[in-house]
Parts: structure tokens; sequence; C-alpha cells
């Protein structure tokens, strides 16, 4: 009997099945987050508006590397800029997987007419490794928030993300999906939690864009709001 020779190339209709799958598996990944917000509890009203990110991360040396991210995020359906923040951290890499992250952020939050300031000390754990071809992330925050205008706080933040390894259309595209959750120690609860997903795009070494969807569900004092996100990320490292 004829051994299979490994090195004949899938026939041409197996190739378009596979293909067919993934896109199917994304559009139900899509239709999925895009009817969140008509599922959720109680119809909250929903508003919209657009957070635009930029990070960028430089190696010092083998170990050490510094980290910068910076935000500008609208709502009311995007007319109003609410939020913005900008910071640097240093960062220290245990092994390939994990690294641990400690800086300072400065935001400002704008519901009036005045920005008001916030100061914001870090210290977070990140987790980054591929399984089962997956790239699984997960970062564990801790933040000492000062305000001048508010109640300090002490918030934990939770996010983890799920890059596929399917490569999409000719930019190769990736889908992905991810969730943080955010927990206030001073109120002792949860005061938002974040869900979406999207495309990432690698058009260069040591650049990531990303473009996708984001279901904001927040306290809006002891009340729950919803807000839909157009989110963009800009990714260099360096």
């Amino acid at each position: 009997m004829l051994e299979p020779n490994p090195t004949l190339r899938p026939r041409p209709f197996v190739r378009q099945l596979d293909i067919i799958g993934m896109r199917r598996l994304l559009a139900e990944v899509v239709v999925s987050l895009a009817l969140l917000p008509v599922a959720a509890p109680l119809m909250a009203e929903q508003d919209a508006g657009a957070s635009y990110n930029l990070l960028l991360k430089a190696s010092l040396s083998d170990d050490w590397f510094l980290i910068s991210r910076s935000n500008l995020a609208s709502r009311n359906n995007f007319e109003d800029n609410f939020l913005a923040f900008t910071g640097l951290g240093i960062g220290y890499q245990l092994n390939p997987s994990f690294s641990l992250r400690l800086g300072y952020r400065r935001a400002w939050f704008r519901f009036t007419d005045d920005w008001q300031p916030e100061n914001r000390g870090y210290l977070e754990g990140y987790f980054a490794e591929r399984l089962g071809g997956f790239r699984v992330t997960n970062r564990a925050r801790v933040e000492v928030r000062r305000f001048d205008w508010r109640s300090d706080d002490v918030r934990l933040r939770n996010e983890i993300t799920l890059e596929a390894p399917w490569e999409l259309t000719p930019l190769r595209l990736t889908p992905y999906l991810e969730e943080e959750l955010f927990y206030s120690t001073r109120n002792e609860w949860i005061e938002a939690n974040w869900l979406g997903g999207g495309l990432a795009w690698r058009p260069a070494k040591g650049v990531k864009l990303k473009l996708g969807y984001r279901w904001n569900r927040f306290r809006s004092g002891d009340d729950w709001s919803n807000r839909n996100i157009l989110v963009t990320g800009i990714n260099v490292f360096f």
C-alpha cells in the first residue's frame, strides 16, 4: 500500500472549505458582539463613542523595557471628548511568558466645562503565550488613584485577550476577542466591564494596528449604563 505523500498540497476545494469555515466563525463572532447591547439586562439607554489608543514599547536590555500608553476617548455619540491619559512605566521580563511593570499615568476627565486631573500609579503583571495556535494574554493591574476633586481609590483590573491564528484577506488580518473587568476597592463593587473584539494587522515588523468594537457596561452612580465604542489601536515596538 502506498503511503500518502506529505509534500502534496491540499486540494483547492479543501482550502476553500477551510476559508469558508473561518469566515463563518468570524461572522458569528461579529454578529454576537453586535447583539450584546440588545441583550443587556434591563435594556439600559445606549450611548456611542470612541477610544483611540497608542502604545509604545522600547527595549533597554534583554530583560528591561520602557512602556507608554496614551488614550483619547469620546462619548455622547462621538461628540464629547471626556477622557485622556498618557504615562510611562518600566518593565522587567521574568521569563518569555511573564513580565512585571511599574508605572505612572496622568489622566484628565471632563464631566463639566473643565478638565479634572488624576494621578495614577500602577503595578501590573502581564502574561502572554501561544496555546493551540491562539495568542492568549492576561494583564492583572493594581491602580492607586489620587484626585483633588473626588475621593481617592485603589482599583483592580484584569484583562484577557484571545487572538486567533487565522489570517484573513491578503493583508493577513487576525481576529481577536478581549474582556476587561474593573473593581473599586473603595466602593467594594465592580464598576465596569468591557467586552469586545476586532481585527489586528501587522503591516511591518514592530508595528501592530487594531480596529474593533467594545461594549462598555459601567456604573453611573448606583445604576448601570452601556456605551458602544469604536476602538482603534497603534502599537509600536522598538
